[in-house]
């Protein structure tokens, strides 16, 4: 019988993808210990990011849930069946499972509303045992290294403009607290618990050994879980031609978030080097007045260590635009649509004639090279 829930909300660009994929990896081991982490199908599609169900049960549009949208359920009846497939999965894993817990992590978990999270508890008291113990565990991450990888990924796996991406993330200055206050009304404050993201990568088995050592703190060493890494940051340059696209395409689609398009983009330049997104001159210093006291509010409710300014912007001597980058690029421009190149290329052109976004003088010359040789490509 369940009687302990760990409910991992996130939240976003604290490690969730690197935890849910090793502690699904590792869902055999976990059994063994007594320890359900429950795996979902979408057809015949495994799902280890427990967002995907949990969200889509208790959210109050799941046909508008992106992740539904991109799958395909997006009628009510095929909601109703994908809601009903999800129940039967869970209920048969609680059912089977010699153990006393039952792990969930979803970090789209937090993005539901109070009332949701009612329903959600009552639902998972139903089925498991009227005096379940639930444990809400979240990570938090330093405000403005938060931002760049939130950044980041709103630009390159989602395909906002990056200005549109600035504007949503810089208006979240209430974030832990609106959360906390709403998690604290449905489970209890003294039921969260909350870990740094920059300890628990340091922890000897990663986030997950991190997260696993607040379930049991021996567990990490019992299952000498195996150590990976998900998510890998996209390149300065990559997200810069990502950006361009973007600001051309956004409005050609009646939708807002377009993973699947850019996931095709992400693996049409995926083997192209580059250094490691920065962000843009003077972003790093708006952000952390933007978004540092509530973290450091956060910090104080759960007695950890307050965060200090971090500058994470790009700076004049970044090795950006390097030949191995142009060479690769040359590489893939035939591959490209007619209007990727175009956009592509002007977005180079940009680049070699600004004077305010770091890129030495050697560098423009040779991107201004790079544009004139494919000239007739923007013409």
């Amino acid at each position: 019988m369940i009687k302990n829930i760990f409910l991992h909300i996130g939240v976003h660009k604290t490690a969730s993808t690197t935890i849910q994929n090793i502690l699904f990896n590792e869902r055999l081991k976990l059994a063994e210990a007594g320890i359900l982490y429950p795996e979902f199908k979408a057809g015949d599609i495994p799902i280890c990011n427990h967002s995907i169900p949990f969200y889509s049960l208790f959210c109050k549009e799941p046909e508008k849930y992106h992740i539904n949208v991109s799958l395909g359920f997006t009628t009510n009846e095929a909601i109703q069946q994908i809601h009903h497939n999800y129940r039967q999965q869970i209920k048969a894993q609680i059912a089977d499972i010699n153990g006393e817990t039952l792990i969930i992590s979803g970090e789209d978990i937090w993005l539901l509303a109070t009332n949701e999270l009612k329903n959600l508890k009552a639902w998972l008291t139903k089925i498991t045992y009227a005096e379940v113990n639930i444990r809400v565990v979240l990570l938090c991450r330093h405000p403005v290294s938060r931002f760049r990888s939130g950044l980041q990924g709103s630009v390159c796996s989602f395909g906002l403009p990056m200005e549109k991406a600035i504007e949503r993330n810089l208006r979240r200055t209430l974030f832990y607290r609106n959360l906390i206050t709403s998690f604290s009304e449905v489970f209890g404050q003294e039921s969260i618990a909350v870990l740094k993201y920059e300890d628990a990568i340091r922890h000897s088995f990663g986030p997950a050994g991190a997260f696993l050592a607040l379930v049991d703190k021996d567990l990490p060493d019992k299952i000498k879980l195996t150590l990976q890494h998900d998510n890998p940051a996209s390149k300065y340059e990559t997200f810069v031609l990502l950006n361009a696209i973007n600001q051309t395409c956004y409005h050609t689609s009646g939708y807002e978030l377009q993973p699947q398009r850019m996931a095709e983009l992400n693996e049409l330049f995926r083997e192209m080097p580059g250094q490691k997104y920065i962000l843009p001159q003077g972003l790093s210093k708006k952000v952390w007045e933007a978004l540092s006291e509530d973290a450091n509010w956060l910090c104080r409710e759960f007695s950890l260590l307050e965060y200090q300014f971090i500058d994470e912007d790009l700076k004049a001597d970044a090795d950006i635009w390097r030949g191995q980058t142009l060479d690769c690029l040359r590489n893939l421009i035939p591959g490209l649509s007619p209007e990727y190149r175009r956009i592509i290329l002007r977005e180079l052109l940009k680049q070699a004639m600004s004077r305010q976004n770091k890129v030495l003088f050697g560098k423009r010359i040779t991107l201004l090279n790079f544009v004139l040789t494919h000239l007739k490509e923007i013409l």
